[in-house]
């Protein structure tokens, strides 16, 4: 019988969002496929993983830095070939993501080996995220080379999964293909409470419950989220019209947040640092209004999944990122929020102040309820299914 490998970093929603996603795609299948079904994921020493699971020895290194960040892709991916060789079969479907990022040369070179069917969902496109995270130049000749190699793994996926229209018309170019199949992250609204702001722990401790708007970003701190934009806008804005702004998360950019915070001297920006996944819904509930940013130049390469999560606590967003991403685009057509283009503070200032004073007259949709009738996990597991009938 042939078998279905679904292979990931993360497996557990207790680990960050691509554990969740593929945590809720892991139960989903295992109802449809059975033992059919098999894992092959990287171990975690906190958390159980399910018994029936082929184990990936972790590697102890600092993801932040990025020397010890490139030593852990090389040693995981190794680890990751040698599973994936004695265990998959020809025949067999492999369904992965895009991390660690040199899991896509792994599973190019053990499908060229082995002869198994491959889909690919992409959630990061590389290497050209590296180019808005600044840590490479695009007329750099490792870049170059980066891209004519990554170009040729992508392609070699038998079915790709795009997130979101911005990606698919970034990856059909890429891969030199237009066939790029759209599924939305898909969030169970179910896992996400909907609190009122009185009832909020972390609004009643910085005593903001009773103010309105409040704004909050709740996610990864990180190179590409363009929170510098956020703090150029408030700059421009006079203390004492300044709207309340909660940050709350973690990640490679967070010192550089807690120094310009410290520079604004205003009381109506705060920094809280990262919350236990058990609190999301407390973190997701501390705001008025959600703000969903990326950085210029971002176009097509991340769509931030921290949208979705917001709408399940009926939060309307503020995107912040190009007019014609994937969430400024469900923003305008639905009519749950605001967008405005990254890399612009003036014109972020400029709608920071115009929410603040027109948000209690200002009627919109429910987001929750345009996540579940648009973007629900059934509909996206019912989608990928299909997807993965065509190829296996």
């Amino acid at each position: 019988m042939k078998k279905i490998f679904l292979i990931s970093e993360y497996i557990l929603p207790e680990q960050n969002t691509t554990g969740y996603l593929f945590h809720k795609l892991h139960v989903n299948l295992k109802k449809h496929y059975g033992q059919q079904l098999k894992l092959i994921v990287k171990e975690d020493a906190q958390h159980a993983i399910e018994k029936d699971a082929i184990l990936i020895k972790n590697v102890n290194l600092n993801k932040k830095k990025l020397v010890q960040r490139l030593v852990f892709e090389l040693i995981i991916s190794l680890r990751f070939l040698l599973k994936i060789i004695f265990n998959v079969k020809k025949g067999d479907t492999v369904f992965s993501g895009t991390t660690p990022v040199l899991l896509l040369p792994v599973i190019f070179f053990a499908k060229k080996i082995k002869g198994f069917k491959w889909v690919l969902l992409v959630h990061d496109v590389f290497p050209e995220n590296l180019i808005p995270a600044q840590v490479i130049k695009k007329n750099n000749f490792f870049y170059k080379i980066l891209k004519f190699l990554f170009d040729r793994f992508y392609a070699a996926a038998d079915k790709r999964i795009v997130i979101g229209i911005d990606m698919k018309e970034l990856i059909d170019q890429k891969v030199n293909k237009k066939d790029s199949i759209i599924i939305q992250n898909w969030i169970d609204h179910c896992d996400i409470a909907v609190q009122s702001k009185q009832d909020n722990p972390i609004l009643k401790r910085l005593g903001w419950e009773n103010v309105q708007p409040v704004f909050a970003f709740f996610g990864n701190i990180g190179r590409v989220q363009g929170i510098d934009n956020i703090i150029r806008a408030l700059e421009k804005i006079p203390i004492g019209q300044r709207p309340k702004v909660l940050f709350i998360g973690s990640g490679a950019y967070e010192e550089p947040l807690k120094e310009m915070i410290v520079k604004l001297k205003d009381d109506n920006i705060k920094y809280i640092g990262p919350l236990d996944p058990i609190r999301k819904s407390d973190g997701l509930n501390a705001c008025d209004v959600a703000i969903v940013t990326l950085a210029d130049g971002m176009y097509g390469l991340g769509v931030p999944s921290k949208a979705y999560y917001s709408m399940a606590a009926d939060k309307p967003l503020l995107a912040i990122m190009h007019e014609g991403s994937e969430i400024s685009c469900m923003v305008n057509q639905l009519s749950i929020g605001w967008a405005v283009s990254s890399g612009n503070p003036q014109q972020l200032a400029e709608l920071f102040l115009k929410i603040s004073e027109d948000f209690i007259n200002d009627k919109m949709s429910s987001p929750r309820k345009i996540l579940i009738e648009h973007y629900a996990e059934p509909i996206a597991m019912e989608k990928i299914r299909s997807v993965i009938s065509d190829v296996h």
